[in-house]
C-alpha cells in the first residue's frame, strides 16, 4: 500500500516538474527574436541601382542573452487550383542576403533582404507555367507580389541561446502586397516603419494640355 501511495505522488510529481523546467528553458533560457511585420522596399529617392534596393525585413534579439549559429531560410509561397500532382500550392526557397550568423548580440539587430533574382528562371516558369502566368525576365520581388496578390514570403529563423544551448524556430509573418511598404526601417531596435512621402506629382496624375 505504500508502494502504491509513494508511486501515485512522485509520478504527478515528476511530471510537473519536468512541465515547470520545460516552461522554464523554452519561455526563460531560450533565444527571444521578433521580426517586422511589414516588407520594405527602399524609397525612390535611396535606391542605388544595387542590390542594395531589394525588399528587405529586419529581425532584433530581444532576449537577455546573445542568439549562436542563426540559420535564415525564405520560400515564396505562390496559391493556385490543385495541380497535377495534388497540391493546392508551390513553394520556391528564395536566396537572402543572410543565411548563417555566427552570433546576433542581444539589443541588435539584422536586416534580411529577399533575392527573388538569383531564382533559376526553370523555377520561376515551373511556378508560371501553374498560375497560368510567367513573370518577366529580371522581375523583382516588389513586381512579383504586386502581379500576384495571394503569393507570400515566410521566413523561418532558427536560433541557439549561448547560455543555455536551447535551440528555437521564429516563423515571420507571411508578407505579400498588403502589408509591402515603401520607406525605411527606424534605426535600432525599433520595428517600425517610416514609409516614404507619397509623390504629389503622381497623386495629382499627368498633366492636362492646356492647364
Amino acid at each position: 500500500m505504500e508502494v502504491v501511495a509513494s508511486t501515485l505522488v512522485s509520478v504527478p510529481t515528476g511530471i510537473l516538474t519536468s512541465f515547470v523546467f520545460w516552461w522554464w528553458v523554452t519561455r526563460r533560457l531560450a533565444p527571444r527574436l521578433a521580426w517586422s511585420t511589414e516588407l520594405v522596399i527602399p524609397s525612390a529617392a535611396t535606391r542605388t541601382g544595387t542590390d542594395h534596393d531589394q525588399p528587405r525585413v529586419k529581425t532584433v534579439n530581444l532576449g537577455r542573452r546573445d542568439a549562436v549559429d542563426l540559420q535564415v531560410k525564405a520560400q515564396l509561397r505562390v496559391p493556385h487550383e490543385v495541380d497535377n500532382i495534388g497540391s493546392p500550392m508551390s513553394i520556391i526557397d528564395l536566396p537572402t542576403s543572410v543565411e548563417w550568423l555566427p552570433r546576433l548580440q542581444h539589443g541588435s539587430l539584422r536586416y534580411v533582404r529577399l533575392c527573388l533574382e538569383q531564382v533559376p528562371e526553370s523555377e520561376l516558369r515551373r511556378v508560371g507555367a501553374v498560375v497560368g502566368r510567367e513573370p518577366s525576365p529580371g522581375c523583382g520581388l516588389a513586381e512579383f507580389l504586386t502581379d500576384h496578390p495571394d503569393a507570400t514570403v515566410r521566413l523561418y529563423l532558427f536560433a541557439y541561446d549561448e547560455f543555455s544551448g536551447a535551440r528555437k524556430m521564429f516563423v515571420s509573418p507571411d508578407y505579400g502586397a498588403p502589408n509591402m511598404v515603401e520607406g525605411s526601417f527606424r534605426p535600432g531596435t525599433s520595428l517600425t516603419v517610416d514609409r516614404a512621402p507619397a509623390d504629389p506629382d503622381a497623386a495629382r496624375g499627368p498633366d492636362v494640355e492646356g492647364e
